[in-house]
């Protein structure tokens, strides 16, 4: 297996030599990259334009890469062949001017059908199932990739190219080249984004569509240019046209205003005539993005016009938003009302008033996301030693028992598919920034707070909705943390910060130097202790009351040698091309470490024992290769309880949970952690794996492969080899 190359081969040269062999090159040619850095200076444009096309290059060599051998849960819904072919569907719709059944799916999903739709020009060939009776079915391979192929490569080339505009929307919004360049080249090698960019979803446009949405409106405050109305309009309407949930931004777009009108006071505390002009004109323009986006989800969606409870239910009837909505739609209205009645001296008066807390509110923000991060990484470091959450299925389907849960555990779990999905460097990136907000004096960044101030939105939406997130519900919230972490990271290599932001160098070496002691010795108790041992040795350490101060101590001194004696001027005078290239390696190497599994992603601070996804459709094309290469391949019989091993397998497949076994005699059974069907029949199989995966090394995010005994033998309960359903 590729993967099993590529860990055994950085696992025999070890992540550490090879880390610090980058970091020694980088630094020992510090000095050629800032004269070569001084010798381009006056075509930086060309330069950073450059960089960008380089990492973009280096998104389609692993984006390109296994592509094809794969099928996720619920993609064969919108593929053909799968008797739910929705994107079909809908052309097909469209073509009999049947606009009610344009409402191919409560998502909607209507962005795929004009995106991987495009296939549709380029194959009209059919027969992926070339054998079935109902019961079990024969699929052609080569047509399953095929199919892979023609519909995934729009989204994976628009999500692609698509960082060109997020390098162009940002430079607008921070003034700043590198700050854009870091932030598109994060997007484009985060490892999530990539995978999720491979696989045809509706949220593999939605965080496209909704960031790209919030940006161009956060550009028009900025600016207050027209053209990023139309930007904003066109965005949200092709996010809601992904994805009811799009209609977050509605009250989040309104919030972002008072963010503006508030941090922004200072212009208009002696001029309020000018102040009447921004709202009236900022509060139209939202009323015409709102309007236009309704638009257009309804034109991509006809059915909207035929029945209008459709549109409703996909727009303001989306569960627990109508109120929402009219209360949005109220407070513009008045803010209009006060600006054109009364010159806008109400909202003058109010952000007058409200001006005191422009101190407290920011730091109590951050401080909130802060302690929020941190605690789930140093409990999940620590076994759950603080609040035990281990009871709590990572991907828990049933809303009712979710709400049923205390609050706080609720809240804990909400953050985790986020802390733990964010490669090490973005989440650095994105504490440090959060530390040096906290700690920066004057006005806040308003851009900043307001990207950060989402997080909790959302947060609390899915909270009072009782859904558990997963990588996949919260994928909207990558590329905005990745923005963060790119401002923060552009400010931390900015020599004119460093006495500015004491403190935050602190605070964050601190903390670092914490998770990484707790790190280690969760990797020394994982790697060395086994069994009861490993018990005694967490009781020992981790739930004993002498733990928190000699901890606390042992980190403060690290950090106060750390601040004291580390070379900080000439890491500030690191060049930003510089920079870009650790940035680079260090993406590129976890991309990596997962590949071809990219949006199973975990990084290495979550313990081994823990997931937050399963393998989810990974794997399948592996176990189908093996069975391939079996004697008499196309005479054997699977069992499978997911999707994506019968598409890859040449001999018979079957997906019930109940089958004749009179009739079909089993040869393997294929089994995984997220099942979509049980074994309801008599299943003798052999009690351990022939053949297994376990991704990103993970024993629960696993694959295998079980051969069948006749039927007359003893049936194994297999709950000992971990896979019972």
């Amino acid at each position: 297996m590729q993967k099993e190359l590529n860990s055994s081969i950085i696992k025999g040269i070890g992540i550490q030599k090879i880390t610090l062999i980058i970091a020694m090159i980088l630094l020992k040619n510090c000095r050629f990259l800032n004269n070569f850095y001084q010798k381009i200076a006056k075509r930086k444009n060309l330069l950073v334009e450059s960089l960008l096309c380089f990492a973009l290059l280096i998104y389609f060599i692993f984006g390109f890469h296994h592509l094809s051998n794969f099928i996720s849960a619920d993609e064969h819904f919108w593929l053909p062949n799968s008797g739910t072919e929705r994107i079909e569907d809908y052309w097909t719709a469209i073509k009999k001017g049947d606009w009610k059944d344009t409402r191919i799916n409560d998502k909607p999903g209507i962005t795929l059908a004009y995106t991987s739709g495009i296939a549709m020009l380029f194959d009209d060939a059919k027969g992926q199932i070339i054998d079935s009776d109902g019961n079990f079915k024969r699929y052609d391979p080569a047509r399953t990739k095929t199919i892979n192929f023609l519909y995934r490569l729009p989204i994976l080339l628009i999500s692609g190219f698509f960082s060109f505009f997020f390098f162009w929307i940002i430079r607008r919004i921070t003034g700043n080249e590198w700050i854009a360049l870091f932030s598109a080249t994060g997007i484009l090698l985060s490892p999530i984004l990539l995978g999720i960019s491979q696989i045809v979803n509706p949220d593999s446009l939605f965080w496209i569509f909704g960031s790209a949405s919030f940006f161009s409106f956060y550009a028009f405050l900025q600016t207050q240019e027209k053209k990023f109305i139309l930007l904003a309009s066109v965005f949200f309407g092709l996010a809601m046209a992904s994805k009811y949930v799009s209609i977050i931004f509605i009250p989040f777009f309104l919030f972002a205003i008072f963010a503006y009108y508030f941090f922004e006071f200072e212009k208009w505390q002696s001029t309020p005539q000018e102040l009447k002009k921004i709202a009236i004109r900022i509060g139209l323009a939202y009323f015409a993005i709102i309007l236009s986006g309704f638009l257009i989800f309804a034109l991509m969606m006809p059915a909207s016009f035929v029945e209008p409870k459709i549109f409703y239910l996909g727009t303001i009837g989306f569960p627990g938003m109508e109120m929402i909505f009219w209360l949005a739609m109220a407070i513009n209205a008045l803010v209009l009302l006060d600006a054109w009645i009364f010159k806008s001296r109400g909202l003058h008066f109010s952000l007058k008033k409200l001006q005191p807390l422009q101190k407290i509110a920011p730091k109590l923000l951050y401080l909130i996301l802060l302690g929020t991060f941190f605690f789930v990484l140093v409990n999940w470091l620590t076994r759950n030693s603080f609040i035990d959450l281990s009871d709590i299925s990572f991907d828990m389907k049933r809303k009712d028992a979710f709400s049923e849960l205390a609050f706080y555990k609720r809240y804990f779990m909400e953050f985790v598919p986020l802390v733990f999905s964010l490669t090490p460097i973005a989440l650095c990136t994105l504490l440090f920034g959060w530390i040096k907000a906290f700690f920066a004096k004057g006005k806040t960044n308003t851009f900043v707070f307001t990207l950060s101030v989402f997080f909790l939105i959302f947060y609390a939406a899915v909270i009072e909705q009782g859904l558990l997130v997963t990588v996949r519900y919260s994928i909207i919230l990558f590329p905005l943390a990745l923005v963060l972490g790119a401002t923060a990271l552009n400010d931390f290599f900015s020599a004119k910060s460093q006495e500015e932001n004491k403190k935050a160098f602190v605070v964050f070496i601190f903390a670092f130097i914490g998770i990484t002691v707790l790190f280690a010795s969760s990797t020394i108790q994982q790697s060395y202790f086994t069994g009861a041992l490993k018990t005694v040795y967490l009781d020992r350490v981790y739930q004993n009351w002498y733990f928190i101060p000699l901890f606390l101590l042992l980190v403060g001194g690290l950090a106060r040698a750390a601040y004291a004696y580390l070379p900080w001027q000439k890491i500030f005078q690191i060049p930003k091309i510089g920079i870009f290239i650790i940035l680079i390696a260090l993406n590129s190497l976890s991309i990596f470490l997962i590949s071809p599994f990219y949006f199973s992603y975990t990084n290495d601070l979550l313990p081994k024992n823990y997931i937050i996804s399963g393998a989810w459709g990974y794997g399948g094309y592996e176990a189908a290769e093996y069975l391939n290469d079996l004697p008499n391949a196309r005479n054997l019989t699977i069992w499978t309880d997911v999707y994506g091993v019968c598409e890859f397998f040449s001999g018979k497949c079957i997906h019930k949970s109940k089958i004749n076994t009179s009739k079909y005699t089993i040869d393997y059974y294929f089994r995984s952690l997220q099942a979509t069907i049980p074994l309801n029949f008599p299943h003798p199989m052999e009690k351990h794996s022939i053949w297994s995966i376990y991704i990103d090394d993970r024993p629960e995010s696993f694959v295998k492969l079980y051969k069948a005994k006749p039927l007359n033998s003893s049936s194994t309960d297999d709950n000992s080899d971990g896979t019972s359903q």
